[in-house]
C-alpha cells in the first residue's frame, strides 16, 4: 500500500481489524526506512541520549486539485509529513501525545477550493520522554524548500535529509551520503516475502503504519480543537 493509509483513522482501523482476522503479507510505502542513512541514524541514536528533535517539510503546493482539498488528501501533515513522523517512530520509539497548530495563510488566495492548511507545526511527546517538533508548509515558490530532521544529543547533532546524514560534534564534522535506492530495496523486500513467506525484510507493515496514521490524524484533531491529544 501507498502512504498514507487514509485521510482519517476509521477506514484504516476497519482494514486493520480484517487483517487481524485473516493475516496477509502487507507492506506500506514508507520508503525512507529503507535508506542506509536512516538505518545509520537509528543505530547512532540508540547509542546516544537524545534531548530533542526538529523536523521540516517545507515546499510548494503540488499542482493537483485533490491535494489542496482537505477531505481528499487529509492535508499536508497526513499526506506528506507523515514520512517524518514515521522516521521518528522508527528511530526513537512510540509517540504518546500530540499538539498541533495549523493555519491557512497564502494558498487560498492563489487557488480556488483550498481547504487544506498551508502552514503547520506539531509537537510530539515520545513515551521515552524525547520531545520533537515537525513543521511544514506548502507556501514556497516551486524549486525552493527543505526536507529534513535534526537530532540534538549529548554527542552533538545529527542532520538527516533525503540525500545524506551529517554528524556534527564538538571538534569534528562528517557526512554520510545515501548510497542505496530505497524504492528498490522496499520492493525487493516485499517480493522476497511473497516468494518465501519471510517478512523479516519488510520494515513497515500495515499494523506498524497504522501507528503512524494514528499520530498524523491526532495532529489534525489537535489543530481543530486547540488541545493536546493523547495517542491511545
Amino acid at each position: 500500500m501507498e502512504k498514507p493509509l487514509g485521510v482519517n483513522i476509521e477506514q484504516p482501523n476497519q482494514i486493520l481489524t480484517e487483517l487481524r482476522k485473516k493475516p496477509l503479507i502487507t507492506s506500506v510505502g514508507y520508503h525512507f526506512r529503507y535508506t542506509d542513512t536512516v538505518s545509520q541514524m537509528k543505530q547512532l541514536l540508540s547509542q546516544q541520549n537524545v534531548g530533542m528533535i526538529t523536523g521540516n517539510w517545507m515546499g510548494n503546493m503540488p499542482q493537483v486539485a485533490w491535494w489542496r482539498d482537505q477531505e481528499r488528501s487529509g492535508g499536508q501533515f497526513i499526506e506528506q509529513s507523515t514520512h517524518l513522523v514515521d522516521i521518528l517512530r522508527y528511530c526513537i520509539g512510540e509517540i504518546e501525545e500530540v499538539y498541533a497548530l495549523y493555519g491557512n495563510q497564502v494558498m487560498h488566495k492563489q487557488f480556488d477550493g483550498v481547504t487544506a492548511a498551508d502552514v503547520g507545526t506539531v509537537t510530539l511527546k515520545f513515551s521515552n520522554g524525547v520531545i520533537a517538533n515537525i513543521s511544514n508548509t506548502c507556501v514556497l515558490p516551486s524549486g525552493l524548500g527543505k526536507v529534513g530532521i535534526t537530532c540534538y544529543t549529548q554527542e552533538g547533532m545529527l542532520e538527516w535529509d533525503t540525500e545524506r546524514l551529517k554528524l556534527i560534534e564538538a571538534h569534528a564534522t562528517s557526512e554520510i551520503k545515501r548510497l542505496v535506492n530505497p524504492y528498490y530495496v522496499e520492493n525487493e523486500a516485499f517480493i522476497h516475502a511473497l516468494k518465501t513467506g519471510d517478512t523479516g525484510r519488510i520494515l513497515s507493515d500495515y499494523e506498524d503504519a497504522f501507528k503512524t496514521q494514528q499520530v498524523t490524524v491526532a495532529a489534525l484533531k489537535s489543530a481543530k480543537s486547540g488541545l493536546p491529544v493523547r495517542i491511545v
